[in-house]
């Protein structure tokens, strides 16, 4: 391979929220300045694709959106597009093929897409794009990178036993011949690696940009922050700190942030309510992916409190984490090994057994006892943030592993 003329970077959700495909298409400038690098990402047809995130733009990276149908935009080419990916996945069940709709529709019609932009590498996020990105390689004799956000074959939260056999078989027939797979986490690259037999994958963490000035406290008393796309109860551990709260002081404090649905929302002041917390339980709105960092500085302590079960959840490290360490917040996190390990690493917090309501109190009433001992975690915590946990150290790491990958390509040829 000659230095890359091209890079597609390949992402099935939209720009604006998806914290890794923009920085990875960064990083692939960097490594390759004279390369022209275009990220595709996917959105609703008829909804606006967000906005472009200001990075992107600064390193003079292109941006395709490709849109699909949704509800809104028509009901028929939903329907026509639900259709093929059970005829997809009944396909698979049978006969084992694999087919781009079958990790749902909104990858329909991307193979198509990315075999018009001829490259001389694909780096495909999210499983339903990583076989696109292998048909448009084998097109075009390009190099394919992937990045295993998720552990795929074992995600938990409702996914069916077809998706998880159809995500296995993808991985196991692909990832040994990516120039580069990144994980989500060092035990996630672990796992991968021994899973499928392949050189141990990159681990790059979903961590923010610097934040050098950071908001005020709220103050009075001890509060709590836990944070998820939709607020609900569940695999993420809201109910586990709910009846936690109910045995702790009154000064104890916690704030929920993220979307809310009306069933949702009703399920959670009604268990609030007959555990007598309606005064101590708030819901603040959603906020923008770039404000994730000032929305939880004010706060005292983050939770990260992924149940046991899917492996998954074991592996993967949530990128709220991160933000938490960025915002100087004690970090109380469940000890599965992706969590454990960034806690024992950064010195910025402590963990209870998953899905153990009175194991997560003990922190809590200590943190509160012991004001020094929630100071020396919080300092802790934006230290590791400050020289490691930011997305300026990311880059470079993955920037100069694009670099190795193109290399050892080239000494292959």
């Amino acid at each position: 391979m000659i230095e890359p003329r091209r890079i597609c970077v390949v992402t099935s959700y939209a720009a604006a929220t998806e914290p890794r495909a923009p920085r990875h298409a960064i990083a692939a400038k960097k490594a390759f300045p004279d390369a022209d690098v275009v990220l595709v990402d996917l959105a609703p047809k008829g909804a606006p694709a967000g906005a472009e995130p200001a990075l992107l733009r600064s390193h003079d990276i292109k941006r395709h959106t490709v849109e699909y149908p949704s509800r809104a935009s028509g009901v028929a080419r939903l329907a026509g597009r639900k259709l093929a990916t059970r005829v997809g996945r009944a396909a698979f069940a049978r006969f084992g093929v694999l087919h781009e709709s079958i990790f749902g529709d909104r990858a329909r019609g991307l193979t198509r897409v990315l075999l018009n932009i001829p490259s001389d590498i694909y780096i495909a996020h999210n499983i339903d794009t990583l076989l696109p990105a292998v048909q448009a390689a084998d097109r075009h004799g390009a190099a394919v990178v992937f990045d295993c956000m998720e552990f795929y074959s074992d995600m938990g939260d409702g996914q069916d036993t077809t998706e998880a056999a159809a995500a296995r078989a993808l991985e196991a027939r692909y990832l040994g011949r990516c120039a580069l797979v990144m994980a989500s986490s060092d035990t996630m690259a672990d796992a991968l690696g021994a899973e499928y037999g392949i050189p141990r994958p990159l681990a790059t963490y979903n961590v923010p940009p610097t934040e050098q000035e950071l908001p005020p406290r709220r103050g009075g008393g001890l509060n709590l922050y836990w944070r998820n796309s939709v607020i609900g109860f569940g695999q993420r551990g809201l109910e586990d700190i709910i009846e936690a709260l109910a045995v702790l002081p009154s000064e104890v404090h916690l704030y929920l942030q993220g979307r809310q649905t009306p069933a949702l929302a009703s399920e959670l002041t009604r268990r609030v309510e007959s555990l007598g917390l309606r005064n101590r339980v708030h819901v603040l709105p959603p906020y923008a992916p770039h404000e994730a960092v000032r929305m939880a500085a004010p706060h005292d302590v983050g939770l990260c409190l992924e149940r046991k079960g899917p492996r998954n959840h074991d592996l993967t490290v949530s990128n709220k984490m991160f933000d938490y360490h960025m915002a100087k917040l004690a970090v109380i996190a469940t000890d599965l090994p992706g969590l454990a390990d960034v806690i024992r690493r950064s010195g910025g917090g402590l963990l209870c057994r998953p899905g153990d309501p009175a194991s997560l109190a003990d922190p809590i009433r200590k943190l509160l006892a012991f004001p020094q001992l929630l100071g020396e975690l919080q300092s802790n915590a934006r230290r590791f943030a400050l020289a490691t946990g930011n997305i300026e150290m990311e880059i470079e790491k993955i920037s100069s592993a694009l670099k190795d990958a193109v290399a050892r390509r080239k000494a292959a040829a």
